[in-house]
């Protein structure tokens, strides 16, 4: 096995590339007459095939980089590849990017753009919940009104027993209606010719990307925390008539979570709802999920951590279901910073296709700019006009269960 590499070994090869990157010292280079701010390039011979090629010569990042620091390590080895490349990028001017006698190799463009990426997290409701492709501005749903098991069930129908001869007694079921109504969110940006033309990476595609991801953020949050106003009402929003939230036990400190609200919030949960429903909490809450136990006896135990503690991966579930951690619920201590939702029981509603793109040279042509413009038009609302009264029982039932505030 190769010997593993020491901390002082580390510092050692961070400096050598810290020296050969030219990051601890800058010459400057003029003779008497020569304007400091012109840079010209300075032919000194090589391949000159290597400035049109955008890997500079090299196979990979990890080529370029490894023939760095060989040339300073203990083999003080320069490459062919780098003594052509230094060749032909050298320059005359406030700083030798090019030269190897200022350690100052200029990256080969091909190799920027894997430094750049990020991504934002993907979205939590629409894979879950119901979609309805809509042709007009306006989508109107009929769904069962269905508030009490005590004395009915959906909203009317009454079952009775009734004896040899007897007059049966005519029930209906009550239906009620949602309404998805078509929202808009945009975003747009200005793209100059140039940077179309000379970027070393497809500067569109990766634009596109970008205002995908945020769209899409936007519009997950709206499905979880919107108040219905120009936008979806969200499922986690006090504004949803069927959201059920669980009081903190007595005495409960402010902003924490213990065991007996993960239990509590499954209790509210209508059963048939257990089978698909997911868990989603804020980040913040995860060191409070690390510290949950249940007593036993005079000690407890763990419910949320393996058994062998941080040894291991945290559990990805609770109480079966799928845990997901996200920065869009409400803070720890605030309802809604952790939530038992069925998204199956949300309804969705949109243009076919998504987001749409479009671009433009026209919008400003007199200053060699492309528009692009991105549209998503969307809604979103919980199917469940009310919470249900259980046939035996004192809580509320619901699909769209939250912890409440501990203050």
């Amino acid at each position: 096995m190769p010997e593993q590499i020491t901390e002082e070994q580390m510092g050692q090869l961070a400096d050598t590339i810290v020296n050969r990157l030219g990051l601890n010292q800058v010459e400057r280079k003029f003779t008497t007459g020569d304007n400091p701010d012109q840079k010209d390039t300075k032919w000194t011979g090589g391949d000159p095939a290597l400035l049109q090629d955008p890997a500079g010569g090299f196979k990979d990042t990890a080529h370029f980089f490894r023939d760095i620091v060989m040339e300073r390590g203990e083999y003080s080895h320069a490459s062919a590849e780098l003594q052509e490349w230094s060749k032909v990028c050298k320059t005359a001017g406030y700083m030798e990017e090019g030269d190897l006698s200022q350690g100052g190799y200029l990256i080969p463009e091909q190799f920027l753009p894997a430094l750049i990426e990020r991504t934002l997290e993907e979205a939590i409701v629409r894979p879950r919940a119901q979609f309805y492709p809509m042709a007009t501005n306006r989508l109107t749903i009929p769904v069962d009104y269905d508030p009490d098991h005590s004395t009915n069930y959906f909203g009317g129908i009454t079952i009775y027993r009734t004896g040899e001869g007897g007059t049966k007694t005519v029930t209906n079921p009550v239906f009620k209606r949602i309404s998805l109504t078509l929202h808009k969110l945009t975003g747009m940006i200005y793209i100059t010719d140039e940077m179309l033309e000379d970027s070393p990476i497809s500067v569109v595609p990766m634009i596109q990307n970008k205002f995908r991801q945020a769209i899409s953020f936007v519009e997950d949050d709206d499905f979880l925390n919107g108040d219905g106003v120009n936008k979806a009402l969200g499922a986690l929003n006090s504004n949803n008539q069927a959201i059920v939230t669980v009081t903190a036990e007595e005495g409960q400190e402010a902003a924490t979570i213990v065991a007996e609200n993960v239990i509590g919030m499954w209790s509210q949960l209508y059963p048939r709802c257990h089978a698909k429903a997911v868990w989603i909490a804020n980040i913040e809450c995860f060191p409070q999920l690390c510290k949950m136990s249940l007593a036993v006896g005079t000690g407890g135990i763990p419910v949320y951590i393996p058994s062998n503690g941080l040894a291991q991966a945290p559990f990805g579930t609770l109480m079966g279901r799928p845990l997901i951690l996200t920065e869009k619920c409400q803070a720890l201590g605030t309802a809604g910073d952790i939530a038992l939702i069925d998204f199956s029981q949300y309804a969705i509603g949109g243009k076919s296709g998504g987001i749409r793109v479009a671009q433009s040279m026209h919008v400003r042509f007199a200053t060699d700019e492309q528009a692009i413009r991105f549209v998503m038009r969307y809604d979103g609302q919980p199917t469940w006009l009310s919470s249900l009264t259980p046939k035996r029982g004192s809580n509320s039932l619901s699909p769209y269960v939250v912890l409440a505030t501990r203050s």
